[in-house]
């Protein structure tokens, strides 16, 4: 295995793990890109958090129960939990047209450098957001692993001395040590394969940590019923984000 760690144009920095050559039909042959880049600067990221914490209690009060916290560990009384049931894509908030925007443009590179620029689908995505208060932290855990899976993304809104784990996911749990740990930093969004195992760490300061996360997903998958949150096929709002 080797570590990808380079720094590409625009300000984005890739990361990841790259496979050796294999040497017999049967050895891994896998590439695992991760991409970070700052797309808000430290006063927009203020009125990010100023929106979000309004929101805070009124999603609670919307959705007063949830089935499940997504793997997180932060049990069915956290905002976190709530995910499912709303899409931040679709708030009427002036910065989510950016949002979109850094997203669609951030899978566009990734596909650009792994030599998939021919690849054509229309993208949709669902997002939520997190809140970790003192002592509250993440458990490793991934968003999805099935043949229409996709990327995520995390975008920082308000931390201190936080950082997100990206464990290797052939590897996970039985060699952390090849994790990376990446700060969270105030306004950087991060591009993830939605399979890729990751963990918070523990927030342990007054200050709320706040974030932005979702998954990105394909047309196809729309036609699935892999969206849907209840036994009544009710489905997790989406919105698009273009056509590639």
């Amino acid at each position: 295995m080797s570590y990808i760690q380079e720094q590409l144009t625009d300000g984005i920095s890739l990361f990841g793990w790259k496979s050796e050559l294999p040497l017999t039909p049967f050895a891994p042959s896998y590439t695992h890109r991760l991409t970070e880049k700052k797309i808000f600067s430290e006063e927009e990221c203020e009125e990010w958090n100023e929106f979000l914490l309004e929101l805070e209690p009124i999603i609670f009060d919307k959705f007063r129960t949830s089935p499940q916290s997504g793997g997180t560990g932060l049990g069915l009384t956290s905002l976190t939990s709530r995910w499912p049931y709303y899409n931040v894509l679709d708030f009427d908030f002036h910065l989510v047209p950016k949002l979109k925007t850094e997203i669609f443009n951030g899978i566009k590179t990734i596909l650009s450098i792994s030599d998939n620029t021919n690849w054509q689908e229309t993208l949709h995505s669902r997002a939520w957001f997190n809140v970790l208060r003192r002592g509250e932290e993440m458990s490793p855990h991934f968003h999805g692993y099935h043949e229409h899976i996709f990327y995520g993304f995390h975008l920082t809104i308000k931390a201190k001395e936080t950082f997100t784990s990206y464990y290797h996911p052939e590897l996970f749990p039985f060699q952390q040590d090849d994790a990376y740990h990446v700060p969270n930093k105030v306004g950087y969004l991060t591009l993830f394969p939605d399979y890729v195992p990751h963990s918070v760490s523990i927030n342990k300061h007054s200050i709320p940590r706040i974030s932005i996360a979702g998954d990105i997903f394909t047309s196809l998958m729309l036609e699935t019923d892999l969206l849907s949150i209840d036994h009544l096929g009710n489905r997790s709002p989406c919105t698009e984000l273009g056509k590639l």
